[in-house]
This record gives structure tokens, C-alpha cells and sequence, in this order.
């Protein structure tokens, strides 16, 4: 072996662009990786969630917003350039339900299956 690369999850699918420089590589986890072949350096194309999305929210700016999947993941995105800035997972034993975002627009306010509310800022 001459170079590793380790990814967020289990790899899915890979395929090598037409000039073989790049390999695009999906993974379990949502995200699509730009793979430099020649030495495994790696950077994150886009990001995606993996369950049935249950709520999305807006805050005061129109440029950002927050979703909330079944899998309990949580994800901040900027509309200005549509990149991920944040993703977490507030509770992986129950599944979300909804979002909103705080008064202070810095503030993520999520409901849950088990009855909980959990509130948290994204670093």
C-alpha cells in the first residue's frame, strides 16, 4: 500500500474522472468526496442528509437555515455559497420531529419523539 485516506463513513460508490486525476466517492454518511489519485489528499464536495428530513427552519437571515432529519441529524446550511457549516447529532436515540431557530438567530431549538426539547449553537 502507498497512500490511505480515511473518509467520514463507509465509502458506497467511487468513480474516476475522465482525465484520472479525481475519484468522486460517496459514502454512507451523505457526503461526496473530490479525491486527488495520485495521493489520496481529499476534499469534501458536498453534504447531504440520509434520513427523511422532518423539519427545516429559518432564522431572521434569509442566508442561513437548519434541518432536522428522522436519523437525528441536525444541519446548519448557508445559502451564499450552499455549504453545510455544521452538522450534529443532538440525540441519536430518538428520532427529530422539529427545528426553530431562537430569538437570538444563533440558537437551535429541536423537538424530539421522546418527548424532549434540546437546544444547542452551532460551533
Amino acid at each position: 500500500m502507498t497512500h490511505e485516506a480515511q473518509l467520514d463513513s463507509k465509502v458506497m460508490s467511487m468513480n474516476l474522472s475522465n482525465d484520472k486525476k479525481e475519484l468522486i466517492v460517496g459514502t454512507v454518511g451523505g457526503k461526496i468526496y473530490r479525491v486527488i489519485s495520485t495521493d489520496l489528499s481529499f476534499l469534501l464536495h458536498s453534504d447531504a442528509h440520509t434520513g427523511v428530513i422532518k423539519d427545516i427552519a429559518f432564522g431572521e437571515s434569509l442566508d442561513k437555515f437548519v434541518s432536522l432529519d428522522e436519523n437525528g441529524a441536525l444541519k446548519l446550511w448557508d445559502l451564499q455559497d450552499y455549504n453545510c457549516l455544521y452538522t450534529g447529532y443532538p440525540s441519536k436515540s430518538s428520532q427529530g420531529t422539529s427545528v426553530c431557530f431562537a430569538k437570538d438567530d444563533n440558537t437551535v431549538l429541536s423537538g424530539w419523539s421522546d418527548g424532549f426539547l434540546r437546544c444547542f449553537v452551532p460551533e
